[in-house]
């Protein structure tokens, strides 16, 4: 075989590319071949024409006619776009592989630009096509804005609708024994929370279907938290807007979420339907009112009424109904609140260590929790009492410690902290000798995850005494100036460190257990499978239900 010089079959891949590109323009039509010559007009009137200002006035008006054709080119990108936005969407091509979604062009616009561009396109593809929609097709068709903005909007939507059409599957149809709604995009006690109940409902052996319900004003551009889409398969499943499904309880978690309903909703028809008050009206509460406004009682009523009719509501905690009826009770007309509450859970096998941490003459005191203002206490004197700066001690924290720094100015050289995420909760608490748990004094704390996780490891934890109505004699309660006095009476008494680690967990097994939820979620009608509650479980618990004491 005769070689081949080097570089020989050059010509003929040139030739290639550009019949490629000329095939390619043929496709676009006229449009490119106008805009060339345009071009080409422009330049021979810049040579040829000896007369500056004529050569000038002639470019000028080549120059207009070249941006009328870029305008009707948008102009009918557009129209074409809006007719498909209307036209029924038919069944996709076969492809060779799966193209992931594109995210928006937006890396050479503005800040001012990309802020509305990521708004609009987060909510066009997480549930609120129909208000999305008509919103990015008016900054697409403003003549006033910046041809990239207006071309970032248009391929946002039509990046949307090519998801869809590849992403499109066979509709559910059937019934669950449960259905969880909830912002699934959420990092903190929101999220832990669902991630226990499904787990609790799967291992069980229900079958449970979410719906991902985001808060219109917030970020709905964060996609849904790892930690639930690992949850998928094995019985639970996700619902899209065109699936239609029955099941015997239909729990809704988070309520700012129904402050305004997604317009691409799952059709949902519950036997019982229950909505969990993880989160006040307000998120805190001072002597003229609420403060840092978050929903309305009227509002979310109205809305869970016109989806899926009557509800009942549950306050996740003593502090919750205590704040709705404190401040909101005239606006509770018409609201079935239970009397019993519906606690946090977990599975305390997987949280409890055996043992205490081997002693090497230091206190570890430790929390976690996420880095907010209203998470930590905001008297620096208060603050420093509570995490004692003291040569045996060393403070500990897992969630960032910038809102405490904040209020002492610095943090002490005794001070460890952890960023959010850093570490699994439970590999942290095991570290530890005690917990301390205190919050913004004006801050109403739901239900107080974080104390119920160190208590399940088998913690003595230290709270104040607003948390007594919830956890009992599982926690030891004070103000902040004497903590540090409780902590050093505790570490010098082991059979009391002891008995105070026993008390905890067992207030965890009986109160916020996988367990104690499933005796709830079959007082509602849920069909828990034999075995899944041992015998004895369901009188007790029901006997204790309505608190930790």
């Amino acid at each position: 075989m005769t070689p081949v010089a080097k570089g020989a079959d050059r010509p003929r891949g040139r030739l290639a590319a550009l019949k490629r590109l000329a095939k390619r323009c043929r496709a676009l039509g006229p449009a490119p071949y106008t805009a060339l010559a345009g071009l080409a007009a422009a330049v021979l009137a810049a040579v040829l024409i000896t007369d500056r200002t004529v050569a000038l006035a002639a470019c000028a008006a080549i120059a207009v006619l070249e941006l009328g054709l870029v305008a009707a080119l948008l102009a009918r990108l557009l129209h074409a776009l809006k007719e498909a936005a209307v036209a029924p969407v038919a069944a996709p091509a076969p492809v060779a592989a799966e193209r992931p979604a594109s995210r928006p062009a937006s890396g050479r616009l503005p800040a001012r630009k990309v802020r509305p561009l990521r708004r609009w396109t987060g909510r066009l593809n997480h549930g609120f096509s129909r208000t999305a929609l008509p919103v990015m097709y008016e900054y697409a068709r403003n003549e006033k804005g910046s041809y990239p903005f207006r071309l970032a909007m248009l391929q946002a939507i039509v990046d949307w609708r090519d998801r869809r059409l590849r992403e499109r599957a066979e509709p559910v149809r059937g019934h669950f024994d449960i259905v969880l709604v909830s912002n699934l995009n959420l990092l903190g006690g929101t999220t832990a929370s669902n991630v226990e109940e499904v787990k609790a409902y799967r291992d069980a052996g229900l079958s449970v279907a979410l719906v991902h319900h985001p808060v219109f004003e917030w970020n709905t551009a964060r996609e849904i938290n790892a930690k639930v889409t690992e949850l998928l398969g094995d019985g639970v499943v996700l619902l899209g807007e065109d699936d239609e499904v029955t099941c015997d309880l239909m729990i809704i978690r988070f309520p700012p979420a129904l402050g305004r309903l997604l317009d691409d909703r799952p059709q949902i028809t519950p036997a019982r339907t229950v909505l969990l008050i993880n989160q006040t009206p307000f998120e805190s509460y001072g002597p003229d009112g609420g403060r840092h406004f978050s929903w309305d009682i009227t509002t979310v009523r109205d809305n869970l009424r016109a989806w899926v009719g009557e509800s009942t509501w549950y306050a996740i905690g003593p502090s919750v109904r205590d704040a709705l009826e404190r401040h909101h009770a005239d606006e509770l007309d018409g609201v079935d609140l239970a009397d019993d509450y519906w606690f946090g859970s977990l599975d305390p096998d997987l949280w409890r260590r055996d043992g205490r941490r081997e002693s090497d003459g230091v206190i570890r005191i430790g929390r976690h929790s996420r880095d907010h203002q209203l998470k930590w206490q905001t008297i620096a004197e208060d603050l420093r009492a509570s995490h004692p700066d003291a040569e045996d001690v060393e403070i500990h924290v897992l969630g960032g410690a910038e809102s405490p720094e904040r209020v002492l100015g610095r943090l002490p050289e005794n001070w460890t902290s952890y960023p959010f995420g850093s570490m699994a909760a439970v590999d942290f608490l095991h570290t530890l000798d005690i917990a301390v748990y205190f919050t913004a004094e004006e801050y109403v704390e739901a239900f107080g995850r974080s104390p119920m996780e160190a208590m399940a490891a088998g913690l003595p934890c230290v709270m104040p005494p607003r948390f007594e109505p919830l956890f009992g004699d599982g926690g030891l309660y004070c103000e902040p100036e004497a903590v540090e006095a409780l902590v050093r009476s505790l570490m010098a008494d082991p059979q009391r460190y002891e008995q105070q680690s026993e008390r905890s967990l067992a207030t965890v097994r009986e109160h916020f257990s996988h367990q104690a939820l499933l005796r709830r979620v079959a007082a509602l009608g849920v069909a828990v499978p034999e075995g899944a509650i041992p015998e004895g479980a369901m009188l007790k618990g029901a006997m204790l239900e309505g608190g930790a004491r």
